[in-house]
């Protein structure tokens, strides 16, 4: 009877030590579900994140308002000449947060007005948003260059000397850039009527640079072995910057173009 006992006692205790065990590989499988569901919301989540972020980069934004003036899909601003006249065509390409594009404006901007001025070529002007990084908040480029869009829009006459105040007032590389109020109130002064702010505001243009200016800029850059801006090409002829650093250069290649 007591060997019974002592057995029944082995039998209950090996039968409590199977259930604990069955009941710890139960709440361990629980546990690794539950991870596991977890780590499958996160990277959800984060794949979901991901692909909205690349979708809104990517959707189309619309349909894209060309400044007045400018034909629906040219990438750049005609100044000067009319084109077809058989003048020098002038490939310029500027954005407003390059710094060696305030030198070629300081060295060159007079130059520029009097070609533009005297129709002694035709000048193709790309406003470009290469160093949209290279501000804290990322955009000011694109900003400058809608700016210059709503500029031309409002009248072309009143473009170049907004540029130029946009480079006598160029921020510092690595700034925020100069604010929209402040854009508007180079562009007031610079002859633009009150509606521009509006324009600059809503970034009417934005999407003209971006989509618009800036593929075709970089293409043609792509093909004349350019490294970025201020890229100068008169006719067949590329100037780097040992060249339209020379005061007097850029508007003696251009007679010269215009000479045949």
């Amino acid at each position: 009877m007591a060997a019974s006992n002592a057995q029944d006692r082995r039998e209950a205790q090996r039968e409590a030590i199977r259930q604990q065990r069955q009941a710890e590989l139960k709440r361990q499988r629980n546990v690794r579900t539950a991870v596991i569901a977890a780590v499958v919301v996160v990277v959800l989540l984060i794949a979901g994140g991901v692909g909205y972020l690349v979708w809104n980069a990517t959707r189309p934004e619309g349909p894209v308002a060309t400044p007045q003036g400018i034909p629906e899909g040219q990438p750049y601003y005609s100044l000067g000449a009319p084109e077809d006249s058989g003048k020098p065509v002038v490939e310029l390409h500027v954005d407003f947060m390059c710094p060696v594009c305030g030198n070629f404006e300081e060295i060159n901007g007079k130059d520029l007005r009097t070609i533009v001025d005297k129709k002694e070529a035709t000048v193709h002007l790309y406003t470009r948003r290469f160093l949209d990084g290279n501000s804290s908040t990322g955009d000011y480029s694109t900003r400058a260059a809608n700016a210059a869009a709503c500029v031309y829009n409002d009248d072309p006459d009143n473009f170049m000397d907004f540029q130029t105040a946009l480079f006598d007032n160029q921020p510092a590389e690595g700034s925020a850039g100069l604010s929209d109020d402040q854009l508007a109130e180079y562009a007031k002064k610079a002859g633009a009527s009150d509606s521009v702010s509006s324009c600059i505001d809503k970034g009417t243009y934005k999407p003209w640079v971006r989509n618009v200016v800036e593929p075709a800029a970089s293409k043609s850059l792509e093909e004349n072995n350019g490294k970025g801006t201020p890229f100068v090409k008169i006719d067949d002829t590329v100037l780097d910057s040992t060249q339209w650093s020379q005061e007097g250069v850029f508007l003696k290649t251009v007679e010269d173009a215009a000479k045949g």
